[in-house]
């Protein structure tokens, strides 16, 4: 993290909604699949009991290389007039999934009601919020290319002010949480 006035940078845990829930779900109904289908045809079938024992050690395997993906964190960055949104799988690798220059905003706000033509219609919308049923939860409206997007992210009160820096005219700033 960098040690300036004009930075900040917050991460949220995504909640076990959604479709982030129904990959969860999918990716331990994959683990008891193939484990019980592996034993079952291995043992069951085929009799081959040093090859069922490996089963379980197989899927231990499995969870390892697959289960980062049903750990995703979002990390919202203000640096350098930059606002980016980074996805964190697994608490490891870390994919920056979104990038602009906080002055391109045409608005930045909260995800209340007297915004809401603002955050719902636009051509392209992406979701970085940890929950949708924040308290927290802010929009940053881009218009590029004739092409609108709509970006929703959860805000902190240093995050709002850098961005107030880099944008004054377009961010509504209100009293946060932290």
């Amino acid at each position: 993290m960098e040690d300036s006035v004009n930075y900040a940078e917050y991460t949220v845990e995504q909640k076990s909604e959604g479709a982030h829930k129904r990959k969860r779900t999918l990716l331990i109904a994959l683990y008891i699949i193939f484990c019980g289908g592996g034993m079952a045809f291995f043992v069951g079938v085929l009799k081959l009991w040093p090859v069922g024992a490996i089963i379980p050690l197989l899927t231990y395997i499995l969870h390892g290389f697959t289960w980062r993906y049903a750990q995703l964190e979002h990390k919202y960055e203000v640096a350098n007039a930059k606002f980016r949104v980074s996805e964190i799988y697994g608490r490891k690798k870390q994919v920056t999934v979104f990038e602009s220059f906080v002055s391109e905003f045409s608005l930045i706000a909260p995800m209340t009601d007297e915004y809401k033509e603002q955050w719902e219609n636009a051509d392209k919308i992406l979701d970085y919020r940890g929950s949708k049923k924040t308290t927290d939860g802010y929009f940053a409206r881009l218009e590029k290319d004739g092409v609108s997007t709509v970006v929703y992210f959860e805000a902190i009160n240093k995050m709002l002010k850098v961005m107030k820096f880099y944008n004054a005219k377009a961010t509504v700033v209100t009293t946060m949480r932290y």
